[in-house]
């Protein structure tokens, strides 16, 4: 019986020891989290709302939002991101979370600290696009043309952002000028 104990316990140590380092990934990196980047939609000039070309692009989001199982909606501070955020966030049932537009690295701490395992939606703006993908492990892109309105990437990584980092490049709605 004492031997049988013995094996026991080396038998016990050893599956321990395989699984504390699955669960200790799985805890940390865990479940990829993604990420639905777009810049605001269309405006006329420098004004800080939409035009009605925006207005049709915010519906759009409704459907590839409600399609993609977003969990959460963030915008920034900005009249024209809230109104490009509002409608899927209202088809959701979801209250926008709004972040400040110049830190995208708490942005992107945020949403995997909040977010684990989900789908989050984000509005940014021409030059903050690039930061908020680059901020969870994406590729570094250049600022978007001031006339680009219909990007929509998509950032799927895992918690830690360590290990490798899909980014895609899709495009919604009507064709920008």
């Amino acid at each position: 019986m004492n031997g049988l104990w013995k094996n026991g316990r080396w038998l016990l140590l050893g599956v321990l020891v395989c699984l504390l380092p699955i669960w200790w990934w799985w805890w940390y990196c865990g479940p990829t989290t993604t990420l639905l980047v777009v810049r605001h939609a269309d405006r006329q000039g420098n004004a800080d709302a939409l035009n009605p070309a925006g207005v049709t692009r915010a519906q759009e989001l409704v459907h590839v939002g409600t399609k993609s199982g977003v969990a959460a909606v963030y915008h920034s501070n900005t009249e024209r991101a809230r109104l490009t955020a509002e409608p899927l966030a209202g088809a959701l049932g979801l209250t926008p979370v709004v972040y400040p537009a110049n830190d995208a690295a708490a942005l992107v701490s945020t949403i995997f600290a909040d977010h684990r395992g989900e789908k989050v939606f984000v509005v940014g703006h021409s030059n903050t696009v690039p930061d908020i993908i680059e901020a969870a492990g994406g590729p570094v892109l250049p600022d978007i043309d001031t006339t680009e309105f219909d990007n929509l990437f998509v950032v799927t990584a895992c918690r830690c952002r360590r290990g490798p980092v899909a980014t895609i490049n899709l495009q919604y709605g009507a064709v920008s000028p």
